[in-house]
């Protein structure tokens, strides 16, 4: 949605257009769920995510500012739902099927083939499961969402070094967890 539609959108579902909000939560829902799906990893928890996401939206209609880019206040709202969930709870990732995933694939027998099919993507994916909530968020943010570093910034709310040392950091991790193999 280009950002007059979404200004009108947004001035319209102030006035309580259910309509108009409707037309938000379908032209951005599967943004939404893209995103905190890959930071939860749970299908269920990502549609209880989405939702509350889309209820604070409805909630804090007021607060958005149309001068700012629209998906930017969405992931943000979505980032720290991701967030309070990936510190509330003792997620307890299980290594073993990392470590299997990661036998498997050294084991191929024409291993430059296997890296570059989907099956290092799945990896890296499930080895973000041992990094911290704010590496695992910038990190998903960066290289999953492919957004830039100034849009996390606005989104995080963490300054571009940190953002940046959380970025190197979680390649470590996920570089001496594959040198491993």
């Amino acid at each position: 949605m280009d950002k007059s539609t979404i200004n009108d959108l947004m001035e319209r579902s102030t006035r309580n257009d259910h309509k108009a909000f409707r037309e938000i939560v379908e032209g951005y829902q599967s943004m939404v769920y893209s995103v905190v799906f890959r930071i939860l990893c749970n299908e269920e928890e990502t549609k209880d995510t989405v939702q509350e996401t889309f209820i604070r939206v409805w909630m804090n209609l007021s607060k958005y500012h149309p001068d700012k880019k629209f998906s930017t206040w969405l992931y943000t709202i979505a980032i720290n739902l991701c967030l309070d969930k990936l510190k509330s709870s003792k997620r307890n990732f299980q290594s073993n099927t990392i470590d299997e995933t990661l036998n498997n694939l050294v084991a191929s027998e024409n291993i430059e083939q296997t890296i570059i099919n989907s099956e290092l993507g799945k990896i890296i994916s499930k080895l973000t499961n041992e990094l911290t909530p704010k590496q695992k968020i910038v990190f998903t943010l960066r290289y999953l969402e492919e957004l830039e570093l100034d849009e996390i910034v606005q989104i995080t709310g963490q300054t571009s070094n940190k953002i940046k040392s959380n970025l190197f950091l979680a390649r470590q991790t996920i570089r001496k967890k594959l040198e491993k193999y």
